[in-house]
């Protein structure tokens, strides 16, 4: 049950499917007893609703659905990614940190999906609330062990950093202080090319834009709360075909 205050994040391509129901839950707000999700470890492996109920059965950062039960992920600022097949009616969630994403966990769903049925052009990818750019900085190390991975090969040359914090107009709190002479770093941007690169329509995929250091609830942040001590709690993200 959420709050009656609780801000709403919806999708407007995942809002479109009527055989459809999602969550970005508030942060500190448990899923649905019934939801599948695994025990994460930053990975890119992924699991089916079977394996990952009960949850955290099995290791894992993102699980496709083979029956009706809705499936999950929790972040606190890495990137809940809820994903559908259109034509064959299968929704999938992953959790997306850098190890993850940088090692492909979004691309390895759909490629399970497509395994499954799918096509590329019937797949549809929704990232939502998760660190922005405003307030994610990396050292400069960063970068270059980034260049090296070999998913990201085709991408090392724009890979979406400046060395200039971006300006968040959305802000509901001060944004993220530089504290390592670093750049600052577009984690669900990552995500949206690795997905268009793998070829997937750049109309398919949908940002919610919310930052959680300065624009989500104020509990929602571990970076944030690493910061200042204001204390951070998980957000669950799950998705599910109605009967």
């Amino acid at each position: 049950m959420m709050p009656a205050t609780a801000t709403v994040y919806r999708s407007h391509l995942l809002d479109a499917l009527p055989w459809v129901e999602y969550q970005f839950m508030p942060a500190g707000t448990p899923p649905p007893k019934e939801a599948a999700y695994g025990h994460q470890r930053h990975s890119a492996t992924v699991l089916t609703s079977q394996q990952a109920f009960p949850a955290k059965n099995c290791q894992g950062d993102a699980v496709i659905a083979s029956d009706s039960r809705p499936v999950a992920v929790y972040t606190a600022d890495c990137l809940p990614i809820l994903m559908v097949d259109r034509d064959q009616r299968r929704v999938a969630a992953a959790h997306g940190g850098l190890r993850g994403i940088s090692a492909g966990i979004h691309i390895n769903v759909m490629n399970k999906l497509c395994q499954l049925g799918a096509k590329r052009e019937s797949l549809l990818l929704v990232i939502g609330p998760a660190i922005g750019p405003c307030c994610y900085e990396l050292g400069q190390q960063m970068i270059a062990e980034l260049q090296q991975q070999p998913v990201l090969v085709r991408l090392s040359p724009v890979l979406p950093w400046t060395t200039q914090q971006p300006h968040n107009p959305l802000a509901r709190r001060p944004q993220a202080s530089a504290r390592q002479n670093g750049v600052w770093f577009n984690l669900p941007l990552l995500a949206q090319r690795m997905a268009e690169s793998w070829g997937l329509p750049p109309a398919n995929i949908e940002q919610l834009d919310i930052c959680t250091y300065c624009t989500a609830e104020a509990n929602a942040s571990y970076r944030r709360n690493s910061h200042f001590g204001h204390g951070y709690q998980q957000r669950f993200s799950w998705i599910r075909q109605r009967d």
